[in-house]
């Protein structure tokens, strides 16, 4: 393979951290990635009080439902996505986070519950790393912060993906109004219609949402590995300019690169919440089942070597919570059959919580210029 090959490789790891198979590297591509990725460069402040591992890594990519053309009165993260990369294991963990999972904010603006996805409202990138940490209770080493409008250049810069639609279903628009009519099948989609693709969830669910979205990226690892995808390369580039938010610095994006050539061999594990929905104060909510969020977190920390394996993580083993639930719903959105019909438990439901524990503060707004929220 070429030189130019390892500038692919080392878009698709400082983007989504995805899986490539290119080896070298042009220079002058390399040093104009640097340059790209410097500018959205921000360190924030990690709270994580346990053990790093040496031998793994683990990131947490966040798109934004906000850009500096869409001009909302605040800026919330659409799709959470949790990967980690073992090293010496040689395995690749992908794990979606629901944006309406209700859960312990953790920011200095506010430390109550609220949707998941307004952790990035109140206080940028540091509280939605340190929310997810303490949630999962794993590490987030690097975090991953990109907008609508990189993903559609993205999508758009390569030539576009190829993807297989399970249902017909039709899908918003990047600015959420009007509608893209998907039908069932295999098919080839341009960015925008890759964006609609990745955000559905009205027509099935959070979960079925983090499948879609797994499968653009390995649309998008599949397309970046053709060589004439080479040609494409300055393009690719532009596309994240001005559009990404990052803590990876130029010493650990070298290493990335270095290392990206590894990932095509890896093998990929995908793991998945089983959660129900309620209703709290006229909004929609998604419970994690307290158990399957110890579940996820072991497999997570089994992924990154803190954690030792045990019969959880057998090839026969599956996971199915128990029912238990925290949060008690008013039925402000939805009436008790609708929500029991949304809920993934195979066991019943048992509520377990206690009065009050549904009580959130105010929805934050956050004015920005461009989108991100850089505290």
């Amino acid at each position: 393979m070429n030189k130019s090959q390892k500038v692919i490789i080392a878009i698709v790891t400082v983007l989504v951290i995805l899986i490539g198979g290119m080896t070298r590297y042009v220079s002058s591509s390399s040093n104009h990635l640097k340059q790209v990725v410097s500018k959205g460069y921000l360190p924030i402040k990690n709270d994580y009080k346990g053990k790093n591992s040496k031998t793994s890594e683990s990131f947490l990519i966040m798109g934004l439902d906000n850009t500096i053309e869409r001009k909302l009165g605040t800026t919330r993260t659409d799709s959470l996505m949790v990967v980690t990369i073992n090293h010496k294991t040689k395995k690749i963990t992908f794990c979606s986070l629901p944006r309406d999972s209700f859960v312990k904010i953790d920011a200095d603006k506010y430390h109550g519950m609220q949707r998941v996805e307004v952790a990035y409202t109140y206080d940028g990138p540091t509280a939605s790393v340190n929310t997810v940490q303490k949630l999962l209770n794993i590490p987030i080493d690097h975090y991953y912060v990109f907008n609508f409008l990189s993903f559609v250049k993205i999508i758009d810069a390569i030539g576009g993906v190829d993807i297989n639609v399970k249902h017909d279903f039709v899908g918003v628009t990047k600015d959420g109004s009007g509608g893209i009519v998907f039908k069932k099948g295999k098919q080839h989609v341009n960015g925008l219609k890759a964006l609609s693709y990745a955000r559905e969830r009205h027509s099935d669910n959070d979960i079925m949402r983090g499948y879609r979205q797994q499968e653009i990226i390995q649309a998008v690892e599949k397309k970046l590995k053709s060589p004439q995808t080479i040609t494409k390369i300055p393009g690719i580039v532009d596309a994240i300019d001005h559009n990404i938010q990052t803590n990876i610095n130029s010493n650990e994006l070298d290493k990335l690169i270095k290392n990206a050539p590894e990932y095509a061999n890896y093998k990929k594990q995908r793991i998945t919440f089983d959660w129900r929905t309620f209703s709290n104060q006229g909004r929609s909510m998604i419970e994690l089942y307290p158990d399957s969020i110890s579940n996820v977190s072991h497999q997570l920390r089994v992924s990154l070597g803190l954690s030792n394996a045990d019969y959880r993580d057998k090839a026969q083993y599956q996971f199915h919570t128990n029912g238990n639930y925290l949060f008690q719903s008013d039925y402000t959105v939805q009436d008790k059959f609708d929500e029991d019909s949304e809920s993934t438990s195979i066991n019943g439901n048992n509520y377990v919580g206690i009065n009050g524990n549904t009580k959130t503060g105010p929805l934050p707004t956050t004015k920005t210029k461009n989108g991100f929220v850089t505290k």
